[in-house]
């Protein structure tokens, strides 16, 4: 819009100009420069954290594997032990030894039919 002083302070519009919107207002260089830079920081500082994060769960998924096969060999040696108590041979041996108990005869016997 241009203005034109005709006289005695009052102004007469001679011209209007449809002006464009401003979408991003231009800041000044250094407030740019700054801005830059804190996005550079911020992303680097995103990205040290980030490995953190890896390594510090790649050592939780190494020491979980580690515990689960020291867990799967006592559970190995745990069932041996079971299968070790469950035997025959052993329940048979404490009978006899502990509880003093004796084969059976063939008299005492009772069949059924």
């Amino acid at each position: 819009m241009r203005r034109i002083a005709v006289g005695n302070g009052v102004c007469m519009i001679t011209e209007i100009r449809k002006e464009t919107p401003v979408l991003f207002p231009q800041l000044p260089r250094r407030r740019r420069l700054m801005g830059v830079f804190s996005l550079v920081l911020g992303v680097a500082l995103f990205n040290v954290w980030i490995s953190g994060q890896y390594y510090r769960i790649g050592y939780a998924v190494s020491s979980t594997l580690e515990e689960q096969r020291n867990l799967k060999k006592e559970q190995d040696l745990l069932k041996t032990e079971i299968l070790m108590l469950r035997s025959p041979a052993r329940i048979e041996a404490i009978a006899k030894a502990q509880l003093g108990m004796v084969d059976p005869k063939t008299e005492r016997m009772i069949r059924v039919r």
